[in-house]
């Protein structure tokens, strides 16, 4: 519902004609995918990366997104014990260009809450209509915060009240190997420094390093597919230390089919190893998906709409709202 009054809005708008979109720079299209991450909020804090632009933009450009997200899981094995009940709010600032023809960079700075919420009462009308798991959500209280990991009967993490702050910011430094109107390929080096603290879950206090690679293929006019890989090497954070893994693989695919004027329409998968030793769900791999898509304006902004939900259940975040606002090649 909420979804296709938004649809409606944005078509009320000057959107991209057929004419318009011959002229629109292929580095700038509905064919991009979502710019997500896992919002687990224990996971928030480490250097996953996010996704990353699979051409060099020609021009400096920006943007910013939005993700609000729900969790309400309780889990148990062996001598472990979470509960996780919180509400996520991530607005993050993209600024990106280019060095050369083919290096170019990328700057991601965070602004992370968590707390209570209002998203409780919606999620459960939303799990009952289609029939969807509710996890422990039924027997938690109502918007309310409670994050708690316990292991052989050592209390390792609580948190009662709300907490927000500046995340760990992001620099990527990116090199094209390949460029051409239906394909492009790139291969980025992704930095997260400790500029976010781990007692608030908006950083993991230390510098993680990624590898990654991003692609992009026109199958047609109106078809596009997508996909990345990457490897997270982890530095010696505060958040459950003694548990931390080292290493962190993750990876993406996605499509996308422009359908009418600057309105396209997509969805992706985006999985990642555990980043812990544990074997509860909510600290092992997960698998999300996003649906939504994303409508392209003759000014050159467009506006990214999606929800992603946990395929693996009680891997990741109940549910998360993606909203981003760009302008600029990407």
């Amino acid at each position: 519902m909420r979804r296709g009054a938004l649809i409606l809005l944005l078509g009320s708008g000057s959107g991209v004609t057929d004419a318009a979109a011959e002229s629109i720079d292929l580095d700038w299209d509905q064919r991009a995918p979502f710019v997500v991450r896992d919002q687990n909020p224990l996971l928030a804090g480490f250097g996953l990366p996010s996704t990353l632009p699979s051409r060099i933009p020609k021009v400096f450009s920006g943007g910013v997104e939005l993700y609000w997200g729900s969790t309400a899981i309780v889990q148990g094995h062996g001598d472990e014990a979470l509960r996780v009940d919180a509400e996520s709010r991530e607005a993050r600032l993209m600024l990106q260009g280019s060095i050369s023809e083919r290096f170019g960079w990328q700057l991601q700075i965070p602004y992370r809450y968590t707390g209570g919420g209002s998203l409780d009462d919606f999620i459960d009308s939303w799990h009952d209509l289609f029939g969807l798991p509710d996890g422990g959500r039924s027997s938690l209280p109502r918007d309310q915060i409670d994050i708690a990991y316990s292991r052989a009967g050592i209390r390792l993490l609580d948190l009662t009240s709300s907490a927000r702050g500046l995340g760990d910011i992001h620099a990527a430094l990116g090199y094209e190997f390949h460029s051409s109107p239906p394909s492009a390929l790139i291969g980025w080096l992704d930095i997260k420094l400790p500029t976010g603290d781990a007692d608030k879950l908006t950083g993991s206090g230390a510098t993680d390093v990624s590898l990654v690679l991003s692609g992009r293929h026109r199958v047609s006019d109106r078809w596009s597919i997508f996909a990345q890989a990457a490897g997270t090497w982890l530095g010696d954070g505060d958040l459950l230390p003694d548990q931390q893994r080292s290493v962190v693989w993750s990876g993406m695919a996605g499509v996308s089919v422009q359908t009418w004027r600057g309105l396209s329409l997509k969805a992706q998968l985006d999985a990642h190893s555990a980043a812990y030793d544990s074997d509860l769900d909510f600290l092992s791999e997960a698998l999300v998906l996003t649906i939504g898509g994303d409508y392209l304006f003759d000014s050159g902004w467009r506006v990214d709409f999606g929800v992603s939900e946990d395929i693996a259940v009680e891997h990741s975040p109940d549910v998360v709202f993606v909203l981003a606002v760009e302008r600029g090649p990407r």
